[in-house]
């Protein structure tokens, strides 16, 4: 297998943290080929056992940040990527859902076609249900639309502003930017619960506020002076 790029893996730490630990591993096992590979835990406090859990990993101490991440889904993401250290960024949340082998596969698919932007998308999900969980993403809360795979280069992540609603408007924003946006089939280890096959529930009390977010994201524009993502 060719050599994979330098990685940083974004961990959503929402589960026990026996399942953060079992992901981190596979994931580590799955991505051996990386040039670097670190992740970055974004810890929102569920389990305090978490620290002891990542001390059990066969890890160099190097290869894993944890970061605290109180509710603010936008400000952790923008502090990760500033962190980070690799070309690319993979967001996963911690429930395993996403299979972190499908990623060599979507790095060489956004290389080969010069993409910013990643999402993953369960291929099992059907074209009605897809389209209904895009059109409800935007007006559901934030923690939710945290789950599931993205694949995004981090200058073109750290080029965005920090807006609020960075994470619910990411593929907007990145085109927006001049960058390129696609799809990429995943596997879902457990369908009944994967968010691509059913759409999620919209909080329509949030409405006004996401609809303001839209709007700032839809003005934004990059700097002409700034760096076109490649």
């Amino acid at each position: 297998m060719l050599a994979l790029p330098k990685l940083s893996l974004i961990v959503f730490a929402t589960d026990p943290a026996a399942r953060v630990a079992a992901l981190i591993e596979e994931a580590s096992s799955a991505l051996v080929h990386a040039r670097a590979l670190e992740f970055l835990i974004l810890d929102g406090g569920h389990d305090a056992r978490l620290a002891k859990a990542l001390e059990g990993l066969s890890l160099k101490a190097d290869q894993i940040k944890v970061l605290p991440w109180a509710s603010d889904i936008d400000a952790a993401l923008a502090q990760a990527a500033r962190q980070a250290q690799g070309d690319w960024l993979v967001t996963l949340d911690s429930s395993g859902r996403a299979d972190p082998h499908d990623l060599p596969d979507i790095l060489c698919a956004a290389r080969h076609q010069g993409l910013a932007l990643v999402q993953g998308r369960a291929h099992h999900a059907s074209g009605a249900g897809h389209w209904l969980a895009r059109l409800a993403a935007p007006f559901t809360t934030s923690h939710q639309f945290a789950q599931g795979l993205y694949l995004i280069e981090r200058e073109a992540l750290c080029a965005l502003p920090p807006l609020k609603g960075l994470m619910r408007f990411l593929p907007l924003l990145i085109r927006r930017s001049g960058g390129r946006v696609g799809q990429h089939p995943i596997h879902w280890r457990t369908p009944g619960e994967a968010i691509a096959t059913s759409a999620p529930r919209p909080s329509f009390a949030t409405l006004g506020e996401t609809l303001r977010q839209w709007r700032q994201a839809r003005r934004w524009r990059r700097r002409p002076g700034s760096r076109r993502p490649a």
